[in-house]
């Protein structure tokens, strides 16, 4: 089973993170959705004001292995993401 990192931010494009999580998890991937917020916030509220819970801070999925990594658009969340350290080392 592949194992994949979804990171999201505050402003990420919730359509792109549903569409991804939910595409590759019927196709048997293990999907892990991971919040880049910088105080280990695991709610994101996304681009049109949707929140979403991620299941681990980014610093959790820093310390294991992934398959892919995939990243969903939106501004900022996708500066947000540009601008993670961690995120960064694992790409």
């Amino acid at each position: 089973k592949k194992r994949v990192l979804v990171p999201i931010a505050d402003d990420s494009e919730e359509i792109e993170t549903t569409c991804i999580t939910d595409v590759l998890t019927r196709f048997g991937a293990d999907v892990v959705i991971a919040s880049v917020k910088p105080d280990g916030d695991l709610v994101c509220k996304m681009s049109r004001g949707i929140k979403v819970m991620a299941d681990v801070t980014i610093e959790e999925a820093a310390k294991q292995d992934w398959d892919l990594i995939a990243l969903p658009g939106g501004m900022p969340g996708a500066e947000y993401l540009r601008d993670s350290a961690p995120l960064i080392e694992l790409l």
